[in-house]
């Protein structure tokens, strides 16, 4: 047996106009993806040949240029058409991957894989619980699963599970064909985390689903909100065992659909929500630490640039006392540039802000150049260097500053920056909800709602391309 496996993983932010392109992704092929997916592993345990294409992987920004889009989607079609005899085609991808002129990524990757393998050949998914999902991917993949965590723990354990699925659909030979039903709702990410309600219950509704005979996968997508776009919503993918059941699987994706929309009015943020000025006042008055605060706005694991400078105005006017303030990390590749040409220890002056909008207006800032490191990636965060960063102390005040776009979601973040999280009364973060290695450490979690690309009060930004009506749109 044969199969062709590949990952190719970008979230779009259509309110962010900064378009990435092929150097926006951490890119290896042939060989060198082979054991970057999880599938590798379980399907040469079971004899199964392994036809590698490409590992790409981005953290979450503007559309798509449709020259990077050629040129991945080049990479994985042209390996189709030169190997021969293949049993199936695994995949990793989003599901809210924007193009330029072309729309949905994942859906016109999967016609043009159609167009070369025909339909007998199954194809099995995995994709990003936030995946807006266009109506022909379900109609060309055979089997689908998102992730069940947010945020995303899941990832290799969902690889896992869709390889085994998919080997065994080639062994048994069996056909199958998805059910799809869109709901019109769109919800920020904040408000559905997989451990607070209502998106706990949902997500163990699956897991009830999929004990019944005749239904080998539920699915709930919550979509990405910041998209807009024909096909964002949230939706439901049920995958019958075979044919046999299909009459089963339309009736669970429309019960699931009903019973999701009847929970439209129960997401809430389950954190701490308030406006920027207060969110840093009430960081800076408690006794325990780390506070963290999200810049929710300018959130990079949510599509935005990480070029804004709200909190950081905010905080410069602050008396802050004998509290230590972390900013991590501003997007400023000219200020970097300039940080960088000095020796660790040197009194620097600076402005920092890209001044793209009256959103990341310059700061100027006098103090002393305190750390060089690395900036590390979003999914390949233990390995992947994607740029560089160097800090700046000014009094009490540490401010990261970026060659790069991205986050500090975990604990090696800090240090391949130079930093020691611990040293920090007060930390702001380019997130959303905060990832998992930091909430744990976490004696308060503020998520400021600041303005930006990721603005979290859907119902007040302006979308020209949604399927109308769309719940918090349309009351």
């Amino acid at each position: 047996m044969k199969i062709v496996v590949g990952n190719w993983y970008q979230e779009s932010t259509t309110f962010n106009p900064i378009v990435m392109d092929e150097r926006s992704f951490v890119f290896f092929e042939g060989e060198a993806s082979k054991y970057r997916v999880a599938a590798t592993d379980v399907l040469e345990k079971r004899g199964i040949e392994v036809i590698p294409t490409i590992y790409a992987t981005a953290i979450s920004g503007g559309c798509v240029t449709e020259e990077a889009y050629r040129f991945f989607a080049d990479k994985i079609l042209n390996v189709l058409k030169t190997e021969k005899n293949i049993d199936g085609i695994w995949l990793h991808l989003h599901g809210a991957m924007e193009v330029v002129n072309i729309g949905s990524g994942e859906a016109q990757l999967l016609r043009e894989i159609r167009e070369i393998v025909g339909n007998d050949i199954p194809i099995s998914l995995t994709l990003d619980l936030h995946g807006n999902i266009d109506v022909d991917v379900p109609k060309l993949a055979n089997i689908i699963r998102g992730y069940r965590t947010a945020p995303h723990t899941d990832q290799e354990d969902t690889e896992r599970i869709t390889a085994n699925m998919l080997a065994d659909c080639i062994e048994k030979n069996v056909r199958i064909n998805p059910v799809f039903k869109r709901i019109p709702m769109i919800t920020p990410g904040e408000k559905a985390t997989g451990k607070t309600e209502p998106m706990k219950t949902i997500l163990s509704r699956l897991t009830e689903y999929e004990k019944m005979e005749g239904i080998l996968l539920a699915n709930y997508f919550n979509g990405h909100a910041w998209t807009d776009a024909p096909n964002t919503s949230a939706s439901a993918i049920i995958i019958p065992e075979s044919e046999n059941y299909q009459e089963l699987a339309e009736e669970v994706a429309e019960e699931l659909a009903e019973f999701v929309y009847g929970l439209r009015n129960k997401f809430t943020f389950p954190m701490l929500t308030l406006k920027p000025a207060e969110a840093i006042d009430r960081a800076l008055g408690e006794d325990d630490k780390p506070v963290f605060i999200s810049d929710s706005g300018d959130n990079t694991t949510g599509g935005a640039a990480g070029l804004d400078t709200v909190l950081l105005r905010h905080l410069v006017k602050k008396n802050i006392g004998n509290k230590k303030v972390l900013v991590a990390a501003i997007y400023d590749e000219a200020s970097y540039n300039k940080l960088s040409s000095y020796e660790i220890g040197n009194e620097v002056s600076i402005e920092v802000g890209a001044n793209f909008d009256e959103n990341s207006a310059p700061v100027k800032l006098t103090g002393t150049l305190k750390a060089k490191g690395e900036l590390l990636g979003y999914q390949t965060s233990k390995n992947d260097v994607i740029g560089n960063v160097c800090t700046i102390d000014v009094g009490n005040i540490d401010i990261v500053v970026a060659n790069h776009g991205d986050s500090f979601t975990t604990i090696n973040h800090f240090k391949k920056a130079g930093l020691e999280i611990q040293e920090y009364d007060v930390i702001i973060v380019k997130q959303g909800y905060l990832f998992d290695e930091l909430s744990e450490i976490a004696a308060l979690e503020i998520l400021a709602l600041t303005p930006g690309a990721t603005y979290q009060l859907v119902e007040e930004l302006e979308f020209h391309h949604l399927i109308r009506p769309m719940y918090p749109l349309d009351k």
